[in-house]
């Protein structure tokens, strides 16, 4: 009888020893889900005074139309979720796109360490060298994104955050990469230019222009071909136009005088610049006429009110240069710009400071100066437009010009940018035009030679030109002071500061937390029944 009790009792001893193995294992298992599944469930309740982590009405009705695509929009997080939770800049935008997703059928959101698998996001790099950072943000949709910093869901200054504009942002940026038109580069055509018709591929001249036309269908464009004096404008889906080395130059059609509408081509380029946030590329050849004279007075002149002077000299290097088979060194290197004034720094400073970057060439190119007399910038008389004469890259000091023969530093190509503030709305617009002196700056010869960093650096040039973001409704938190919701919720306290890891290497958090309760609850349950029964 006693064997039997001990037996029995041997019985229940291992089977609640199996009983603690498994809670044991359930409890691990739970420290591992809970977490997850309290993000992706919502397990959470939003105590914050502003709603900070709820989604509004507006923003659901803003992207009610996602449902309706025939595609998924990813937001894509590049670090881990505990990262993401643990920094005050990261959480809200992460938990609004986990909103999003619970609430929209075609929006997902996907996390990626970017430090152990940089390779899942290597399609969203304009250049094999970028950089995504850890706790940057993509937004996706077909082949367009936008990457973006976790601060730029915020508003306030860089020492304290004022408001969570994060709603108005990523709607903005949905909207972006959903619009139902893709955007277009044209070529200009009609002056000799260098250009790829993509409505004609068997052309033999397309060959040219290859390596940009490649360059720009990269970057999410559809390429085409225009001729203004025909068109008349440039067109509202155009988001570059691209003149490349044009051998004739601009005229006024004489027929046309004439006529009050009438305009030319130049003004058409100048109406996209100043009201629709146009974007102009212009590579031309600094040789001159036979007479001395330049190859594009009337280019040149409009050209000159955005701030770009050209000189017809050559600028050859003794010391930076590539020796061609005749000896000469018309082929030069460019030295990367990283200035705080230069428009260069902010495209490609991080390719410039890694230690495997490849050098820019320039071949046989002239220099350009600013036009601007009183410094880098002209104020637009009567209005608060400002234009910036920006360094894109310039060539070594020992750098000589041909028409001086004086040696040192001379710019090889620029940008200038049409910064406008709508006194109304506060809100800002920017246009830009690229130039570089040098004819063959956009051919196969140059910019198809991946020895060098040519085309790196224009696909970070592109990018940065094109991106110009459809916007959500101001109810979200425009960015206009006028508005009744500028800069979205605003923080009760105002006291949320920017620190270092927030700006890119977030902290991690313990999650073994989470999942304590349960522990507590199970390990209680097996020492009552050890205690009543064992």
């Amino acid at each position: 009888m006693n064997n039997n009790k001990k037996g029995i009792r041997s019985l229940r001893t291992k089977l609640f020893d199996l009983l603690t193995v498994v809670l044991v294992v359930a409890v691990l298992a739970l420290n591992l889900l809970m977490p997850g599944l309290g993000l992706r469930k919502s397990l959470y309740v939003d105590l914050t005074p502003e709603g900070l982590y709820s989604l509004t009405d507006a923003m659901i009705r803003e992207c009610s139309f996602v449902d309706d695509l025939e595609d998924e929009v990813t937001i894509t997080f590049c670090a881990d979720p505990d990262q993401l939770v643990a920094s005050d800049i990261t959480r809200l935008t992460y938990f609004m796109a986990l909103q999003l997703e619970k609430r929209f059928d075609n929006i997902n959101v996907e996390e990626v360490n970017v430090v152990y698998e940089p390779t899942k996001v290597s399609k969203y790099k304009p250049t094999s060298l970028s950089v995504i950072d850890p706790g940057d943000v993509i937004i996706s949709y077909g082949g367009r994104y936008r990457i973006q910093k976790p601060v730029s869901f915020w508003a306030g200054s860089e020492e304290a955050l004022s408001s969570y504009n994060g709603e108005y942002k990523m709607a903005s940026y949905i909207l972006s990469v959903t619009a139902v038109e893709r955007p277009v580069a044209y070529f200009t055509v009609g002056h000799g230019e260098t250009y790829y018709d993509s409505s004609n591929p068997s052309r033999e001249e397309n060959h040219k222009a290859q390596a940009l036309y490649d360059l720009l269908t990269g970057r999410g464009l559809e390429v085409k071909t225009i001729d203004l004096a025909e068109a008349g404008a440039v067109p509202e889906d155009c988001v570059l136009l691209v003149i490349n080395n044009p051998r004739e130059d601009f005229k006024l059609d004489p027929d046309k005088l004439t006529d009050l509408s009438y305009r030319s081509e130049l003004e058409m380029i100048d109406r996209y610049l100043v009201t629709r946030q146009g974007s102009v590329m212009v590579a031309r050849d600094h040789a001159q006429r036979d007479d001395g004279s330049s190859r594009h007075p009337a280019l040149d002149a409009f050209l000159a009110n955005w701030g770009f002077g050209f000189s017809n000299a050559a600028v050859v290097d003794e010391k930076n240069h590539i020796e061609a088979e005749d000896g000469s060194y018309d082929t030069i290197f460019g030295e990367y710009s990283i200035g705080d004034d230069s428009f260069g720094a902010l495209v490609y400073s991080k390719f410039a400071s890694l230690p495997s970057a490849a050098g820019v060439i320039f071949d046989d190119a002239g220099y350009i100066t600013s036009t601007f007399q009183e410094g880098d910038a002209l104020i637009e008389a009567g209005t608060s437009s400002e234009r910036t004469f920006m360094e894109f890259m310039s060539s070594f000091d020992s750098a000589v010009a041909e028409d001086t023969l004086e040696s040192g530093k001379k710019i090889l190509a620029a940008m200038t940018g049409r910064y406008q503030l709508d006194s109304y709305t506060n809100t800002a617009t920017r246009s830009n035009i690229f130039c570089v002196n040098s004819a063959s700056f956009f051919s196969n010869e140059v910019l198809g030679n991946y020895s060098y960093a040519n085309s790196e650096i224009m696909a970070l040039l592109i990018e940065e030109m094109i991106f110009n973001d459809r916007y959500a409704s101001s109810e979200l938190g425009g960015t206009s002071m006028n508005f009744d919701n500028y800069g979205g919720k605003f923080l009760a306290d105002m006291s949320l500061k920017i620190t270092e890891g927030d700006k890119g290497e977030v902290g991690f958090i313990s999650t073994v937390l989470f999942a304590l309760p349960i522990a507590a609850l199970a390990v209680g349950v097996v020492i009552h029944v050890k205690r009543r029964y064992l």
